[in-house]
């Protein structure tokens, strides 16, 4: 009896620690969108529908979930002084496809204005290299946004 329960408890905290890396990989993701969004000090209405859209497409969310998941982003941002924290999470969680797609993600809402500005790619730039994208994957992600 003992056993079994020992069982059923690892099996919990196992399946938590999933639900919590995939909450972990969202929140995370979300936060990035908003702080390329305000890189540039000028949050437009496309960027934040760009933001919302991407994350709902991404991650197959309902409007309920995005509502929630922008919110957390924007008081994580507020709060944030580095990306270290971010980075090191996605690091662990993400695999090198996946982190590719966060770097494409953020070009999506910096086009999503149709202007680019330097503060957007010194951020993304910095990002890729703390996620160790190479350049060229940094530069194809910001190809395959502007196409």
């Amino acid at each position: 009896m003992k056993k079994i329960f020992q069982q059923f408890l690892l099996l919990e905290r196992v399946e938590s620690q999933q639900i919590d890396s995939e909450s972990l990989v969202k929140l995370a993701t979300a936060t990035l969108l908003v702080e390329v969004a305000r890189a540039d000090f000028v949050v437009d209405e496309d960027e934040n529908r760009g933001i919302r859209r991407l994350l709902k497409e991404h991650f197959d969310l309902s409007e309920q979930e995005v509502d929630r998941l922008v919110e957390e982003a924007n008081n994580d941002a507020d709060r944030m002084v580095s990306l270290q924290h971010i980075t090191r999470s996605l690091n662990e969680q993400c695999d090198h496809e996946g982190k590719k797609r966060i770097i494409e993600l953020m070009w999506e809402v910096v086009y999503a204005d149709g202007d680019k500005s330097h503060y957007e790619e010194h951020l993304i730039r910095q990002v890729a290299e703390l996620l160790y994208l190479s350049h060229g994957e940094f530069i194809q992600a910001r190809h395959k946004a502007e196409g």
